[in-house]
């Protein structure tokens, strides 16, 4: 099983539109996909599923009322299932450490060959830790600088708080905050000086930091494309955080902009399923196909 979450920086970039897509296709090519809507606050894949009013959510499990089993719901997608968001639930803040390692072991638990988890915009530690858990990480931007700028800060977050997880497994946290506040004395300015330094100081903490940090691989997907010159700019974004954050991350694809998609919404099953975007299935399929091997290409390395 591949636990798939698809996040970002920023609201309103189309995170739901893929996550919905992508578990489409990979439903119509394996059979057996279970879409979790963990967007806290803001659910609305039960409406992209066609499903108008879900019996359950996502807070009867968090509250510790039913199994994530219990609560998947068969969509009229063939093969795919779909836990439906948090809604009018008093976890709406999110959740405690807890029931975020509980989620992922009912989600390991699920029968399925793919999950994927359509999470909330922003760096809240549920998003961060969820996006980190995963195996496939799946970033969604626009061509827009706002959305751009709100990426990198995503993952410079998404840094710090993998540093910060194995720090407290380490009991190094004191002694890092101390480093950090005179940080200009010891020649740090970013998070990988940082770990530089206490993998210096610990190497069993540089040891467990490496083994978190090879995890760290995104894939990028720029969303609502105008014109092809705009995929110039989510070039720049991936080879930005190659560069400055050292975080491995291809150009998964693009998907076009579509003025009547938004419309159509109302009108039943999902688009993708419907096929009213002859060109968003072609660039799901794209971005699905780069993912995978991508994804392929990494585990055949020794």
């Amino acid at each position: 099983m591949l636990i798939w979450a698809v996040g970002g920086g920023k609201g309103g970039t189309g995170k739901s539109l893929v996550s919905n897509g992508l578990a489409i296709r990979l439903a119509e090519r394996s059979g057996r996909v279970t879409l979790v809507d963990a967007d806290f606050g803001g659910a609305n894949q039960h409406t992209y599923c066609g499903l108008r009013n879900p019996p359950a959510n996502l807070g009867r499990f968090l509250d510790g009322k039913a199994t994530l089993e219990e609560l998947a719901l068969e969509t009229r997608i063939p093969g795919l299932r779909l836990v439906p968001g948090n809604l009018n639930s008093a976890n709406t803040d999110g959740m405690n450490s807890a029931q975020k390692l509980k989620l992922f072991r009912h989600l390991r638990r699920l029968e399925a060959d793919h999950v994927i988890l359509d999470l909330g915009a922003g760096t809240q530690y549920d998003t961060l830790d969820a996006f980190l858990l995963a195996d496939v990480k799946v970033a969604v931007i626009t061509p827009e600088p706002l959305s751009i700028e709100n990426f990198y800060l995503f993952v410079k977050n998404l840094q710090f708080r993998q540093l910060s997880s194995v720090l407290a497994e380490a009991h190094l946290r004191d002694r890092a905050r101390a480093i950090w506040k005179d940080r200009a004395a010891h020649g740090i300015a970013t998070v990988q000086d940082l770990a530089r330094h206490l993998s210096d100081l610990s190497p069993a903490f540089g040891e467990a930091y490496a083994r978190e940090n090879a995890k760290l691989a995104l894939h990028l997907v720029l969303n609502d494309v105008r014109e092809f010159r705009q995929v110039d700019q989510g070039r720049g974004a991936r080879s930005a955080v190659v560069k400055f954050f050292r975080v491995p991350t291809e150009l998964a694809g693009f998907i076009h902009h579509d003025k009547d998609l938004w419309s159509q919404f109302a009108q039943g099953p999902s688009l993708v399923l419907k096929g009213a975007s002859f060109a968003l299935r072609n660039d799901l399929d794209s971005v699905l196909d780069a993912i995978l091997k991508s994804r392929a290409a990494r585990e055949a390395l020794p």
